[in-house]
């Protein structure tokens, strides 16, 4: 595998020689500094360790496959602790010694070996539950560990945790949030956008310090599923007759919605360093989110008629839009790209879906394919000439501040 750094080095080293920056006598000796380096894989040693212990790990899995019945309870136990304090212990040595990336590694062998564990306890002895409840065991363990270890890696997994549980609670009917949701598919949407709303500033809140990775995976997850939630809820205006309800007023979501307020506003004080003003417009975008999942809970709730439903289908249109555009601004303003990439992919997504909402049934099959076609071609043609736009200009902003 090609040394990447090295190729982009190369590459930046002849535009600095080409603007004059660095002597090409300079250039040779900077590049000359950090030789290229083999993949780790192509290594003779590597390769065949690989090899050999994936087949000793495979035939260990087969022995105890086979005399899986006939092993003590306290054996199936004890050799997943052990394996679980091995992967720790071999993680924790591992970054010691300046692997971290293998470290880390090892140690999500680890946090997978505790979910194991906990599926493992519940099958000897018989244990009955949700599955939601053995996924909240795992989360709410693995993340304090995680903090103290602490490992990147493990929070990320932690969270990844933590979010299906909340997923399997919103489509488990039988719970007490999706109990809530199975008459009316309608709050399904409505929470999982709730969900998107806490975990967008709760990323916020890791900042750009030591966990700036675990900051930008939660604020991508956190904007993935609440603008990905919105889009279901863009077609309500295709049927004026009013959804299937039992008219009965929710509990467990409203209560959901509050957290998400709260987490809303206090994402104002982890907001980059800004005019309040500035800061003050992405905040009112996310409130503008919830007040209207909180109108269609409502509508949902009171039974309202299908014209009601057909106005909140159009506003959705402008949510999405919104949200999708103010990405795009404040990540350009504040040199996160991810935001505007995003924000390209939604403005993307929610083009596409109105071009087949209005004019898909208006075309023959083989004309709407060719017409969608070039239309996404265009499409991803514009959006893409403004992302490299919006990403340069956030470049810029870096480098001046």
């Amino acid at each position: 595998m090609a040394d990447r750094f090295r190729t982009r080095l190369r590459a930046e080293v002849t535009r600095w020689v080409r603007d004059g920056l660095v002597t090409s006598e300079q250039g040779e000796r900077i590049v000359a500094r950090y030789p290229a380096s083999t993949a780790w894989f192509t290594r003779p040693i590597a390769l065949f360790s690989l090899i050999g212990g994936a087949f000793i790990a495979a035939a260990v899995a087969l022995v105890i496959a086979h005399n899986w019945q006939e092993l003590h309870r306290w054996v199936k136990l004890g050799g997943v602790v052990a394996l679980m304090i091995g992967a720790y212990a071999g993680g924790l040595v591992a970054r010691d010694r300046g692997y971290p990336k293998l470290g880390d590694g090892v140690l999500l062998i680890g946090g997978g070996l505790l979910m194991i564990g906990i599926g493992l306890v519940s099958q000897i002895y018989n244990l009955s539950g949700r599955p939601a409840d053995a996924l909240l065991l795992w989360w709410v363990l693995l993340l304090p560990a995680a903090y103290a270890l602490p490992s990147l890696a493990l929070v990320m997994l932690g969270y990844t945790g933590a979010f299906a549980w909340y997923w399997t609670l919103t489509f488990d009917r039988t719970s007490w949030l999706g109990s809530e949701l199975a008459p009316n598919w309608i709050l399904v949407p409505v929470a999982l956008a709730a969900a998107g709303l806490l975990l967008f500033p709760l990323g916020l809140v890791h900042g750009d310090g030591r966990y700036r990775s675990v900051r930008r995976f939660l604020e991508q997850l956190g904007l993935a599923t609440l603008v990905g939630s919105l889009y279901p809820l863009s077609f309500l205006w295709r049927d004026l007759s009013m959804p299937d309800t039992t008219g009965r007023w929710p509990v467990a979501l409203p209560v959901v919605l509050v957290f998400a307020f709260v987490a809303v506003t206090a994402a104002s004080y982890w907001l980059p360093r800004d005019t309040p003003a500035v800061r003050a417009g992405l905040v009112a975008v996310l409130l503008a989110v919830l007040v209207y999942l909180v109108a269609l809970t409502g509508a949902v709730s009171a039974r309202a008629p299908g014209v009601i439903f057909r106005a909140l289908g159009f506003a959705d249109w402008a949510l999405i839009f919104a949200a999708s555009l103010s990405l795009i601004l404040y990540g350009a303003r504040w040199g996160r790209n991810a935001w505007v990439n995003w924000g390209i992919v939604f403005l993307g997504i929610h083009a596409l879906a109105r071009y087949l909402d209005l004019f898909g049934t208006m075309l023959q099959t083989s004309l709407l394919f060719f017409v969608t076609g070039a239309f996404v071609l265009l499409l991803g043609w514009a959006l893409e000439w403004l992302r490299r736009r919006m990403t340069a200009q956030a470049a810029v902003r870096r480098e001046s501040a």
